[in-house]
């Protein structure tokens, strides 16, 4: 169950030069200088902001940092930062961050970013796709790649089907699994 102690804001900040962090090496060129960053809702928790490795988790910065925190966690509730997507005119990359990892890796969640913002727009959507390089650093792939995974990642909801359908949203992520699957197969 989500407590308040699973409850974060997102946001987007310049990455400074002496930054190791992998954020910013993605493709569209606005991306370059930005890393994601997650921030405990005030006055949530009464933890001291640690996670369950006892590691500080007011404030989680970067592609790696962010992955750990989220291995660490069952569930988490993250808010979005609508002005700064807004103000990148929508560009996936600057939306909601959705890790795809290498197999064998140090991550195993399977990310799905379930959504009424998806589109089959390349320059236009919700969700920016976060893809794990062989030297372990991260990059937003571009929109016409990034459409290539909706259904294994990325699910359109339309918000009536799924305030009606009581399992919709449990069947959305068993179809994506099962898409996730098929594709390693193949």
């Amino acid at each position: 169950m989500l407590d308040e102690d699973g409850l974060f804001r997102s946001s987007w900040s310049r990455r400074g030069a002496g930054d190791a962090d992998s954020a910013g090496t993605g493709t569209a060129a606005e991306e370059k200088g930005w890393v994601y960053e997650l921030h405990r809702c005030a006055g949530s928790g009464d933890d001291g902001g640690k996670n369950e490795g006892g590691k500080t988790a007011d404030r989680v910065v970067g592609d790696v940092e962010v992955l750990d925190f989220l291995q660490s966690k069952s569930i988490v509730g993250i808010q979005d930062n609508y002005p700064f997507w807004r103000d990148h005119n929508h560009e996936p990359w600057s939306g909601k961050p959705v890790w795809v990892t290498s197999r064998g890796g140090r991550y195993d969640h399977h990310h799905v970013l379930l959504d009424d913002n998806i589109h089959n727009d390349p320059a236009d959507g919700a969700g920016g796709i976060r893809v794990e390089g062989n030297d372990g650093s991260f990059r937003s792939l571009p929109g016409e790649e990034a459409l290539g995974l909706h259904g294994r990642h990325l699910v359109r909801v339309p918000t009536v089907r799924a305030v009606m359908e009581d399992d919709w949203f449990i069947r959305q992520i068993e179809d994506a699994r099962r898409r996730l699957l098929n594709d390693s197969l193949h």
